[in-house]
């Protein structure tokens, strides 16, 4: 006798692997996670061990459908992206995965770029700025020139969704959310590689694999894995998607005055494109939803500033309750403090890996306080500024914002977020959209639902506050983001 029926999400992430069970209704049953580890041996390298990885990965599943009553009817992917994979012709993998945070191939880039006549020459043609994160053939281009012998082994070459797809079922696809990020498939007509820019990057197609819709079925579990698992034979497995582009897809993102926050290390801003025009600053993809498209302005270290002050500057703060507890007691403005959050570089707007955090207006009257403030402040300036530059580009208002991540733990920073980007602000108290999305993606895959835009998908509630804009402090956000703007011009070059 079968138990409930159930959808399974796998979420496969730099930092860790989630596997979420849920109803077909979309409730939550169980989670089961496993934290995983970048290796990094030499500078500018990240990467994976991907059979480690597989491990993991099947250890949480395991643990999920140990639990009692569970009919999996259909399994859906979300993972980290661009990650590239290389396989044998038995999809074994020829080396370490390859993350989206390794710059090794950035002289590729370079290179291929120099093909183009310029960057905005490039985004006409693909519709993406090239960059590695952007670019993953630049990578694929590394391998070939650099390591012969995995080049020589090489058969398949795939993203990490590829890989776990292939070791589920057998069979494996690259989707078109990470194909976005390729160099060599073009956004405007996404339906395939593209010759002309495969014969400019010099990959041949034989060793790509193809491209599919992300809710695809690829295939049904093996035998051998499903019994493994706990799963039954030939339960459907959709390729999924990238992860931001998952938890999109769990939002039923498709309105185009309504964008999208999702907020962890990174700040992402994403809006919903109903045409193929693609902003040269921001990260554009297809949708998971055919026919629709995302573009994403990403703040590199919008939350990773946060967690980089606790831990080094303000250590009182070190435990992040007590962060949040303190920064309530802030003033609006910090008391004229200004932060630049460019730990780390800056992609949206800037695009200057060279870009350099900045204190400014400190004096002795600064506290401990209104440089917490000011880092949490420079969030909010961030995602404003990125929304302008959209909003000019795409001649669209945005008329609220949906957001999940931890980062909407915080009660302070949201209500911030609404008051200056002056529209509502909404977050979620599901904290696994990327999951549910995948699972999603497994039930189009399983035919429980008709498509990717069938009106019976269950998409994620926006269950948690809606925080609307005030004007308690809007004079001192004002000031402080018109001087947030003029620093980084300010201090470009200085060396």
């Amino acid at each position: 006798m079968r138990g409930t029926a159930a959808l399974l999400g796998i979420d496969a992430g730099t930092s860790g692997v989630k596997v979420c069970a849920f109803t077909l209704d979309g409730t939550l049953l169980y989670k089961e996670e496993e934290k995983v580890s970048i290796i990094s041996e030499k500078p500018g390298y990240a990467e994976l061990d991907v059979m480690q990885y597989w491990i993991l990965v099947r250890k949480a599943i395991s643990r999920v459908t140990a639990s009692q009553g569970l009919d999996i009817v259909g399994i859906g992917l979300s993972t980290t992206c661009p990650t590239i994979i290389t396989m044998d012709e038995d999809f074994h993998p020829v080396g370490r995965g390859i993350t989206y945070l390794d710059n090794r191939a950035s002289d590729e880039a370079a290179a291929y770029l120099a093909i183009f006549s310029d960057q905005d020459s490039y985004v006409k043609e693909i519709g993406n700025r090239c960059s590695v994160s952007t670019c993953s053939s630049s990578t694929i281009r590394w391998i070939r020139r650099n390591e012969p012998d995995r080049w020589d082994a090489t058969a398949h070459i795939g993203m990490l969704n590829s890989f776990l797809a292939a070791q589920l079922t057998g069979s494996a696809a690259i989707d078109t959310t990470q194909a976005s990020y390729s160099g060599i498939f073009r956004l405007e007509h996404p339906t395939d590689w593209d010759d002309g820019l495969l014969e400019l990057a010099d990959i041949p197609r034989e060793k790509l694999l193809p491209i599919s819709q992300p809710s695809r079925m690829i295939g049904g579990l093996k035998r051998d894995v499903a019994e493994e698992l706990g799963l039954r034979p030939e339960t459907p497995v959709a390729i999924g998607s990238g992860d931001t582009a998952a938890a999109a897809y769990a939002l039923g993102l498709k309105d185009p005055q309504v964008a999208f926050e999702s907020v962890g290390t990174s700040g992402v801003f994403t809006f919903l494109l109903q045409e193929p025009r693609f902003n040269p600053a921001f990260m554009n993809r297809c949708h998971v939803i055919p026919g629709l498209w995302l573009s994403h302005g990403a703040s590199s270290m919008m939350g990773g500033s946060i967690d980089w002050v606790k831990n080094n500057i303000l250590r009182e703060f070190n435990d992040y309750a007590v962060l949040d507890a303190a920064v309530q007691g802030a003033v609006p403005g910090a008391h004229g403090v200004v932060f630049l959050p460019y730990l780390s570089g800056e992609r949206c707007p800037l695009w200057d890996p060279e870009a350099k955090a900045v204190w400014y207006g400190m004096s002795l009257k600064t506290t401990s306080l209104d440089l917490l403030e000011s880092v949490f402040e420079a969030g909010a300036y961030s995602l404003r500024q990125i929304r302008e530059n959209g909003e000019s580009f795409l001649q669209n208002r945005i008329d609220s914002v949906i957001a999940v991540g931890n980062g909407t733990k915080s009660e302070h920073w949201n209500q911030m977020k609404a008051d200056v980007l002056s529209v509502p602000y909404r977050t979620t108290a599901f904290r696994d959209a990327s999951a549910y999305g995948a699972a999603l993606m497994g039930g189009v895959a399983s035919g429980i639902y008709s498509d990717t835009a069938d009106p019976a998908i269950p998409v994620l509630k926006v269950d948690g506050h809606v925080y609307h804009p005030r004007t308690t402090g809007s004079r001192e956000y004002e000031r402080g983001y018109r001087t947030y703007l003029q620093l980084y011009p300010a201090v470009k070059g200085l060396t």
